[in-house]
């Protein structure tokens, strides 16, 4: 990771987002999307931000930010948590299919190289370099 990080980072992309799954979801939620109790525990895709990197970018628990790689941009609602400084994670789950607003701006892993393993001829959907912004802040952003 400190390898890949140290070698895609750009100015204009001063993050390393990887992806990865969340325990309530399993691929592209085609099943679990539509359990009512696993869509319940996480019925929207997210963004979690370093504590550091959300006072630095003025952004709050709950604001929509927008993940922006070389390859495209996605929204999704910030999660400010103890995850490494520098780094983005967002979860793969989420794309075309089950967007309520038909704007496809949550597959996670469109932002990644397009890429596999040599051997395997696995994609490699796991890291990018990306840049972070604030879209929309939380309704109730005021009150904190």
């Amino acid at each position: 990771m400190r390898r890949l990080h140290n070698r895609t980072r750009a100015p204009d992309y001063p993050f390393a987002l990887i992806t990865g799954r969340t325990v309530y979801q399993f691929h592209t939620r085609t099943k679990t999307g539509r359990a009512p109790e696993l869509n319940a525990a996480a019925p929207e895709m997210w963004v979690e931000v370093a504590v550091g990197d959300a006072r630095e970018h003025d952004l709050a628990e709950g604001d929509l930010v927008e993940i922006r790689s070389p390859r495209g941009a996605i929204r999704a609602k910030a999660r400010i948590g103890g995850i490494r400084q520098g780094v983005l994670f967002v979860p793969f789950h989420y794309g075309y299919w089950d967007d309520p607003d038909g704007n496809g701006h949550r597959a996670g892993n469109e932002l990644t190289r397009t890429d596999w393993d040599p051997v395997s001829k696995q994609p490699l959907f796991k890291a990018s370099a990306a840049a972070l912004a604030r879209c929309r802040a939380a309704p109730d952003r005021s009150a904190r």
